[in-house]
């Protein structure tokens, strides 16, 4: 295998791998499922928790990928009730856990075949589970549950305001999705249909995801498009009309895992982005917080390596970059805005399997000529191509594309 397939592999890996965010039963908790670094006894998972919107995080609890006689870590799902977490680890079949202590121990409570989907944070030890196309009800921590649903035959991946009521989305991609509706535990629904421009895509698999907000019809709606990149959208009326807060950025799933919920307290949302660093052996964090409806965020980031203890927080730096001209024969000139504490910063290009073949040192400057070179000198093939800008750990993702149309150096 070369070298640059297998780099990909690792990617890709940990792209996969557990990473999973729920809020807590408090404004401004959040719980957070990852892998953290590599060592000499294999891949580390860790369950974080953090009382102040992910600004600093707590080790509560991890495992060695495979260790025997632990719980592996999985989907975590916050309760209503303080410091009580559940943790579904699911591979076949699905295990449940819960804790009582904010992640730091936890107890068995079963295992359940089909990979079943939890629910819960309404009610203080309420928890739901669907389970072989059933909708179980447990009301004492998911220790005993009870059948209230046979069969379950709409999509249910999230709870709602009041008992009995859950929502959840239905459709195809490129044919267009509705709003699933139900206040009798599933046994009726009502169908919205969600507009083209809200909701119309599902990229490698990521499919619409529906997460409540803090006031009855109050929910957020996010959904990924062709380019690959996110939006976030708010409704106050049960879904009936949507208001966009937010559109990412190009982002590289195949680098990076997004997770996202809505808060506690009025306005929160919280999207976390995470990928391995550089060396391949520990993850890059950042939590992005909001505290109006996702529109604008705060940006926190942890380097989840061997040695974690504490962190800082930084703020995201807005980066703008484009290419002129683009797609381009000759050489393009490409062109970007950047902090002014930035003291080493590196422009660099990509080819379409991630490998990097052009690297510049920009301090000081506001554009860089690429004359369809590599690093040694030699003119790259016609195709696409992608850049970023690099300052420490900081990447500011693959932001752009760059296409190379003939052979422009002959």
């Amino acid at each position: 295998m070369k070298k640059s397939l297998l780099l990909l592999v690792l990617f890709g890996l940990f792209s996969i791998i557990s990473q999973a965010q729920t809020r807590g039963a408090l404004p401004g908790e959040i719980y957070k499922s990852t892998a953290t670094y590599i060592g000499n006894d294999g891949q580390h998972y860790a369950v974080f928790y953090s009382a102040d919107n992910g600004k600093t995080l707590s080790l509560q609890y991890e495992h060695v990928e495979n260790q025997p006689g632990v719980m592996w870590i999985g989907e975590l799902i916050g309760d209503a009730t303080p410091g009580v977490v559940y943790n579904n680890y699911f591979y076949g079949t699905s295990e449940l856990w819960v804790s009582f202590d904010y992640g730091v121990n936890w107890e068995y409570r079963g295992y359940y075949p089909d990979n079943a989907y939890f629910l819960t944070g309404i009610d203080n030890g309420v928890i739901f589970n669907t389970a072989w196309v059933k909708l179980y009800r447990s009301d004492d921590y998911g220790q005993n549950f009870e059948i209230v649903t046979d069969p379950l035959t709409i999509p249910v991946p999230e709870i709602g305001f009041i008992d009995g009521e859950f929502f959840g989305i239905n459709g195809d991609s490129g044919e267009g999705f509705t709003l699933i509706h139900t206040m009798d535990y599933a046994c009726t629904h009502t169908e919205i249909p969600i507009d083209s421009t809200v909701a119309f895509w599902q990229i490698s698999g990521i499919y619409p995801q529906i997460s409540r907000g803090t006031q009855p019809g109050e929910l957020f709606l996010v959904s990924w498009w062709p380019d690959y990149h996110y939006k976030i959208f708010h409704s106050i009326d049960t879904g009936y009309s949507w208001t966009q807060k937010f559109e990412s950025d190009y982002i590289d799933i195949y680098y990076w895992s997004v997770s996202y919920t809505a808060g506690r307290q009025a306005g929160s949302f919280y999207v976390s982005r995470g990928r391995l660093d550089p060396t391949l052996n520990h993850r890059l964090l950042y939590i992005d917080y909001s505290d109006d409806y996702g529109e604008t965020f705060t940006t926190y980031f942890h380097e989840l390596d061997s040695l974690y203890t504490s962190v800082a927080s930084i703020h995201k730096p807005e980066l703008k970059l484009s290419a002129v001209p683009n797609p381009f024969y000759g050489s393009t000139t490409i062109k970007f805005d950047l902090p002014g504490n930035w003291q080493a910063p590196f422009l660099n290009i990509y080819n379409i399997q991630g490998v990097l073949i052009r690297q510049y040192d920009v301090r000081g400057k506001r554009s860089q000529q690429w004359d369809g070179m590599d690093n040694q000198g030699i003119v790259v093939s016609d195709g696409v191509y992608l850049y970023n800008i690099s300052y420490n750990s900081f990447n500011s993702q693959y932001s752009k594309l760059i296409f190379i149309h003939l052979k422009h150096l002959q």
